[in-house]
C-alpha cells in the first residue's frame, strides 16, 4: 500500500510539472537539459558511476518524464519476478540458498518439495534535479521480500561527492558478483545495504576512493540465562579502493564495526571488529569472464549472504557473559561464458566458514560449501529467462554434515 501511495504521488508531481512521457526506446534527454542519472558517485567530477547488482534493472529502462524547462526528470523502474524452486531438502527460504539451514546428522531427511513466488518483484522511483551547482539525485527502490511483504531496497540522495542514505554497504562486492536466480550471490559472497554517510574522490592510480560512516545492527548470539542489551553508540567506519582496468575491475573494501551493550549487571561492553574483502573481474578471457571475491574478519557475518541473520557477530559465554567474536571468511570463483548475444551460462563455487569458540555446542555451523550452473536467456528487451541448478552443504563443528539439491526458474520483465 505505501508503494502505491508512492507510485500516486510521483505521477501527480510529474503531471503537475506539465512533463512529457519518453520512453526507454525514444531519444535520449538532450546533455544540455540534464545530466545522464546513474547510482553511485565514486568519481571526482559530475559522472555518476553505476553500482549495479546482477539481475538489477538495467539503466535504459523504465518511463522517463521531464520537465518543460529541463531541470527535473523522473524515471519510473519496475520488474515483474516470478520464481520457481523445486527443494529435494525442505528449507525455509526459497529466495536464495542457505547453506545454514541444510539439515544435518540425525535431523536430516529427505523432503522434495515446490514453491511459487513474486517476492522478487520491484518498484522504483528515481529524480535527478538540474542545479546551478550541480545535479541532486534521489533513488527509491523496493521490493516485496521483507518479513511483511514489503522492503525498502535503496533510499537515498545524492549531491556532488556526498551521497546520504540507505543503498549497498562500500564492505560489499556486489560490483564483482556473477549472476545467480538466487537473490544475494553465491556462498561466501559479500553484500548488504546499510543506512549510510558517503563520500567519494579520485584516489591514487586514477582509482575511486570511498569512504563512509554506516549503520548496521549487529547480530548477537546470547544464551538463554544471560541477559544483554545491545545498542551501537559508534557507527561503522568503511572505505573502499576501486579501479576498472582494461582487462576488468578490482576493488579492495574495509570495515571496522564497534559493538557496544550492557549487561545485566550494568557493564559497558564494548567490542571493535574488522574486516577485509577484495573481489576482482576478469572479463577479456576468450568468450567469458572470470569472477573472484575473498572476504575475512570479525564481527562481519552479518554481511555473508549464508550467515545473515543467525546471530553470529557475537557470541556470548554462557559461563561468564564474555562476548567472543569468532572469526569468519569465505569466497567464491566463477566463470560466465557467453554463448551467443541473448544467452549466458555461470559456474561457480562458494564456501564461508566460521571459527567457533570452545563453548559452543558441537552441532554449531563450521562451514558451508555450494556448486551452482545456471544460464540466462533474454528472450526479448526487458525480458529474460535464468534456470539454476544447485548442490550446497552444511559441515558442523563436530563433523556432521547434510547436503541439499535445488532447482530453479526465474522469468523477469523490467520495465
Amino acid at each position: 500500500m505505501r508503494s502505491l501511495n508512492f507510485f500516486i504521488y510521483c505521477s501527480m508531481v510529474a503531471i503537475s510539472l506539465k512533463v512529457s512521457a519518453q520512453s526507454d526506446s525514444d531519444k535520449v534527454p538532450q546533455k544540455d537539459s540534464i545530466a545522464t542519472m546513474m547510482v553511485d558517485s565514486t568519481l571526482t567530477d559530475s559522472a555518476k558511476a553505476v553500482e549495479d547488482a546482477p539481475l538489477d534493472i538495467a539503466q535504459n529502462r523504465g518511463l522517463f518524464l521531464n520537465s518543460e524547462n529541463g531541470q527535473t526528470q523522473l524515471r519510473i523502474l519496475g520488474s515483474v519476478r516470478y520464481l520457481m524452486v523445486f527443494d529435494l531438502v525442505a528449507l525455509q527460504n526459497k529466495n536464495t540458498i542457505n547453506t545454514y539451514e541444510v539439515p544435518t546428522g540425525t535431523n536430516f531427511n529427505t523432503l522434495p518439495n515446490y514453491f511459487n513466488g513474486l517476492e522478487q518483484t520491484r518498484l522504483g522511483f528515481e529524480v535527478t534535479r538540474k542545479t546551478d551547482v550541480g545535479d541532486i539525485f534521489i533513488r527509491l527502490e523496493t521490493d516485496f521480500a521483507g518479513a511483511d511483504g514489503y522492503r525498502i531496497r535503496h533510499a537515498y540522495g545524492q549531491f556532488g561527492k556526498f551521497l546520504f542514505g540507505q543503498t549497498w554497504s562500500l564492505f560489499s562486492q556486489v560490483s564483482v558478483r556473477p549472476a545467480t536466480v538466487s537473490t544475494r550471490g553465491p556462498t561466501g559472497s559479500i553484500s548488504q545495504r546499510t543506512p549510510q554517510i558517503r563520500y567519494s574522490t579520485r584516489g591514487p592510480f586514477k582509482s575511486d576512493l570511498s569512504f563512509g560512516v554506516e549503520y548496521s545492527t549487529p547480530e548477537i548470539g546470547i544464551p538463554d540465562s544471560i541477559t544483554v542489551e545491545t545498542f551501537q553508540v559508534i557507527p561503522d567506519i568503511t572505505a573502499r579502493l576501486r579501479k576498472r582496468t582494461d582487462w576488468g575491475l578490482w576493488q579492495i573494501s574495509g570495515i571496522v564495526p564497534i559493538l557496544t551493550g550492557r549487561s545485566l549487571s550494568g557493564e559497558f561492553i564494548m567490542r571493535p571488529g574488522w574486516g577485509l574483502s577484495l573481489g576482482a573481474t576478469y572479463e577479456p578471457w576468450l568468450r567469458g569472464n572470470w569472477f573472484f571475491q575473498i572476504a575475512g574478519g570479525n564481527a562481519i557475518t552479518r554481511f555473508f549472504t549464508d550467515l545473515r541473520g543467525q546471530g553470529l557477530d557475537v557470541i556470548v559465554n554462557p559461563n561468564d557473559s564474555d562476548p567472543a567474536l569468532p572469526f569468519v571468511s569465505g569466497g567464491y570463483i566463477g566463470y560466465k561464458h557467453e554463448w551467443g548475444d541473448k544467452l549466458f551460462s555461470n559456474v561457480i563455487v562458494g564456501t564461508v566458514q566460521i571459527t567457533n569458540p570452545s563453548f559452543t555446542p558441537p552441532t554449531s555451523y563450521h562451514r558451508g560449501v555450494s556448486y551452482r550452473a545456471n544460464t540466462f536467456w533474454d528472450i526479448l528487451e526487458g525480458a529474460r529467462m535464468g534456470a539454476e541448478v544447485s548442490v550446497f552443504s552444511r559441515y558442523d563443528k563436530n563433523g556432521a554434515n547434510g547436503t541439499a539439491g535445488r532447482a530453479s526458474v526465474l522469468f523477469y520483465y523490467d520495465f
